[in-house]
């Protein structure tokens, strides 16, 4: 197997080693990315059976089939609401992204549904060959295109407030252990 890689890499070395450039790539820097924020809104008075289906059809469109990219803000009366809450996660909406808020004993309950949507720069097409001057590459524009499309709250990629920094001392620990796993000890 390993002679098979050796005589892979001999044959295919003269045909890379034509790919490399020496001119100067200008990379420009991409636009930023701009984060639409799409809310609807519904109103309920119960949770009869027509009430639950419209419910249902409302979660469905607002979410075109994104359960989980889909935010619920839920005020109104805490019974109505709890009610809302519970089917929603039959819908298989998480339970972090329902937020019960403003309860007060009105007899309806408002569902605010809200979705994010990323609208990633549009990427530059290659253009020029390699060795003109005026080559611009596009360094990972589809890269950064398809993850804004693919992220379920893209305001994440514009700054994430979950996810804490830290200083590193506790990270380092394994390491520090590791090192000193194999060493005598006073003996």
């Amino acid at each position: 197997m390993m002679l098979r890689f050796i005589v892979l890499f001999v044959a295919l070395a003269p045909s890379v080693s034509g790919c490399t450039s020496t001119t100067p790539v200008d990379v420009e820097p991409s636009a930023s990315m701009l984060v639409r924020e799409e809310t609807t809104l519904l109103t309920l008075q119960s949770l009869r059976a027509s009430e639950r289906q419209r419910l249902r059809d409302f979660l469905n469109k607002a979410s075109r089939g994104r359960f989980d990219a889909l935010h619920l803000l839920i005020s109104g009366s805490p019974q109505l609401s709890a009610g809302v809450a519970h089917q929603a996660r039959q819908l298989a909406i998480e339970a972090d992204n329902i937020q019960l808020l403003d309860q007060h004993d009105a007899g309806s309950v408002r569902i605010e549904a809200i979705v994010y949507h990323a609208r990633p720069p549009v990427c530059p097409s290659y253009g020029a060959l390699p060795n003109e001057e005026s080559f611009k590459q596009p360094l990972g524009c589809s890269t950064g295109f398809n993850l804004a499309v693919m992220v379920n709250d893209p305001r994440d990629l514009l700054d994430n407030q979950a996810v804490k920094s830290g200083d590193g001392d506790r990270a380092s620990v394994p390491v520090a252990t590791y090192r000193t796993f194999g060493t005598d000890k006073g003996g």
